[in-house]
Order: structure tokens, then C-alpha cells, then sequence
């Protein structure tokens, strides 16, 4: 539902030309009839002049209202509903689903701090055994609504990991940061979220302590409110002990 207020305070100022237009449209057909009623001579003629007046100034003050209506979505209602769909949307999602051809895959989500409030640890292979995926050190960060900030391409993290960065989101997107943990081409979900994040934290502590050194794959998606991804940038990092 909170598409519409979201519509409506885009296209509000169209929302109060329109409002405006039709409210000074009424009252000047209201003042006119009132004019004719003074020229009227006979009952019959008086009355449906005063009806006239009386409908034209009801759509008049019914054209106010609904201005008071949108600028009551627009000017008031972020104050008390829109910050609380954003904190909504940067909660930590719940049934999170790993593909069965990993080796072993877990990903533990917890509430944090910052836009894109979302921990995860990932086990997919030996932490022991060094590896290099094939076509890691391929990157596309071509897109300016999809850019990795940090880490850095090819920089060497370990422990937990916060990753800076840009996802710009129109209505109903949203973002995913993954990281490939295999040689066949398999992506696990590392953190995600629903609000633009320009320069800034797109995912705070992200955990590399079990997964084995080497190069790995590194992407960021914006997905669209149809499924489809509108923006990638993919990168290679480095998992160092």
C-alpha cells in the first residue's frame, strides 16, 4: 500500500493544478450563477439559478479537500509513516533460500545498524583449502545505479567485512549483494535492501571468516518490482586469513 503515497507525492504537483483549476473553475461558475439570480424574475428561474450556485460552490470546497488530502500524504504522512516503512524495509529478510548444489551453505541474518541492516556468515568449502574460481577476475561495474565502492576490485578482506556503495532504486526495487561460491556458476546471498543507498553502507558485517582464501566473484543487482535486474556491477575480491 505504500505505493500510493508514494505516487501521489510524485506527481503532487500536477495532483494541485488540476485541484486548482477545478476549484477556481466552480466558484466562477458559482459566482456567475449568483449574478443570473439577480436578473431572474420568475420562481422557477430563481431556483434552479440557486441550485446551480449552491452545486458549483460544494465541487469548489470538494476541490479543497482533496488538496488537504494530498498535502496531508505528501507533507504529513512521511513524518509518521514513511520512516517506518523505511525501517521496514531495511529489516533483516526471513527464509532466505540457498541453491542445493552447494557443498554447504548457511547464511544467519540478524538485525544491525545502518540502511541495509543485514549480517550474514557463509559456509561453502574447506576454509583450509586455498581456491581461485574460474572468471574471477572478470568485472562490469559499468552502470552508475549499481557501483561497488568498497571493497575495492581485487582488494584482500577477511573477517567482517562492510561494504560501501551505490544502488539507486525506483518504486518497488530493490537490492542484492551476492557472492559466487563455486566453479558452476552459483550465487549465495550475502545481504539486501529495499531504500537507495548513494556512497554509503550498502551491507555492514559480512562475515569471510568461513570461507577458504582465494578469489571469488562479487556482485550487486538492482531488481526490479517485476523480478527482472535492472543494473549490475560484478567484481572480483580477494579472501585472505
Amino acid at each position: 500500500m505504500e505505493v500510493i503515497p508514494q505516487l501521489i507525492k510524485t506527481y503532487s504537483f500536477v495532483l494541485y493544478a488540476i485541484c486548482g483549476i477545478a476549484c477556481t473553475y466552480f466558484l466562477l461558475s458559482g459566482i456567475t450563477s449568483m449574478r443570473e439570480l439577480r436578473r431572474a424574475v420568475f420562481r422557477l428561474e430563481r431556483r434552479a439559478v440557486v441550485t446551480r450556485a449552491i452545486n458549483a460552490m460544494l465541487k469548489a470546497v470538494l476541490c479543497i479537500i482533496i488538496g488537504a488530502a494530498i498535502y496531508a500524504v505528501t507533507t504529513l504522512a512521511p513524518v509518521t509513516k514513511v520512516n517506518a516503512l523505511l525501517g521496514a524495509a531495511t529489516s533483516t529478510p526471513q527464509g532466505i533460500m540457498i541453491p542445493t548444489s552447494m557443498p554447504t551453505a548457511a547464511i544467519q541474518a540478524g538485525q544491525a545498524q545502518g540502511r541495509a541492516a543485514f549480517t550474514a556468515t557463509i559456509t561453502f568449502t574447506d576454509p583450509s583449502q586455498p581456491i581461485t574460481i574460474t572468471g574471477a577476475a572478470e568485472s562490469d561495474c559499468s552502470n552508475a545505479n549499481a557501483q561497488i565502492i568498497s571493497p575495492a576490485q581485487g582488494e584482500k578482506v577477511s573477517g567482517n567485512v562492510t561494504v560501501k556503495g551505490t544502488a539507486v532504486l525506483a518504486v518497488g526495487d530493490w537490492y542484492k549483494l551476492e557472492i559466487q561460491n563455486s566453479s558452476v556458476a552459483t550465487w549465495t546471498l550475502v545481504g539486501r535492501g529495499e531504500v537507495t543507498v548513494i556512497s554509503n553502507v550498502l551491507l555492514q558485517d559480512f562475515s569471510t571468516a568461513a570461507i577458504a582464501a582465494g578469489i571469488y566473484p562479487f556482485r550487486l543487482q538492482i531488481i526490479g518490482a517485476d523480478g527482472a535486474v535492472r543494473a549490475t556491477c560484478r567484481m572480483p575480491i580477494s579472501i585472505g586469513k
